[in-house]
């Protein structure tokens, strides 16, 4: 069998990696665009552990004309990650996306989070 195989959506990033001081919150945008031949909508988001990472749905209508691309009715949908943590450690979590698509019903964002203890206030 050979053919082409048509990409459904994109996702940018794919993998978030942040990294800061304990202390610190650290954010990052996840930007998920369906390709014009497969619209889709996501119907739900949840998170594979509890931790201090927290993700939050922005739909397209709440997407600002500055996040969006120019020139293009905006279809895409956005993930908004916080992470916060007081100590020095390693985070990390899988955000699923539920969607209608056929295609894709489910779309998967890995997250990791690394708070690194600040060297100079070390005696």
């Amino acid at each position: 069998m050979t053919g082409t195989v048509d990409a459904v959506v994109e996702i940018t990033p794919r993998t978030v990696s942040l990294s800061g001081a304990p202390g610190e919150v650290l954010e990052a945008m996840v930007t998920i665009t369906p390709k014009d031949k497969y619209k889709f909508s996501i119907l739900g988001l949840e998170q594979k552990f509890n931790t201090q990472i927290k993700a939050t749905l922005v739909p397209p209508h709440m997407v600002t004309p500055d996040m969006a691309k120019p020139g293009k009715e905006n279809s895409a949908w956005q993930v908004k990650i916080t992470s916060t943590s007081q100590k020095a450690e390693d985070l990390y979590d899988i955000i699923t996306l539920t969607t209608d698509s056929q295609y894709k019903p489910k779309l998967k964002i890995r997250v990791y989070a690394i708070y690194l203890e600040d060297k100079k206030n070390k005696s």
